[in-house]
């Protein structure tokens, strides 16, 4: 009653794969419905990647104080342990 064939295994097999599938199936329609994709956070598109102007830079966070400073070009904030 409890022996295991191949064909027993194939159909387990197919079976976990069409649930898997359809997880991930319905994953995608609530992201796409909740306005949530790919290059998206929190229900919203994040602006910085997709619009580029001129007078943008990149920000790179302290590591002694946790504050944002430009990745290039950085002055000292005047604290005894600021690494730029």
């Amino acid at each position: 009653m409890f022996g295991f064939s191949l064909g027993k295994l194939l159909v387990l097999v197919v079976i976990i794969g069409g649930v898997w599938y359809g997880f991930k199936l319905m994953g995608r329609l609530n992201e796409a419905r909740d306005g949530r994709g790919p290059g998206r956070v929190g229900g919203r598109r994040k602006k910085a990647r997709a619009r580029v102007d001129g007078d943008s830079q990149e920000m790179i966070e302290c590591d002694v104080c946790g504050a944002y400073v430009a990745a290039v070009g950085a002055t000292s904030c005047d604290r005894a342990d600021c690494p730029y």
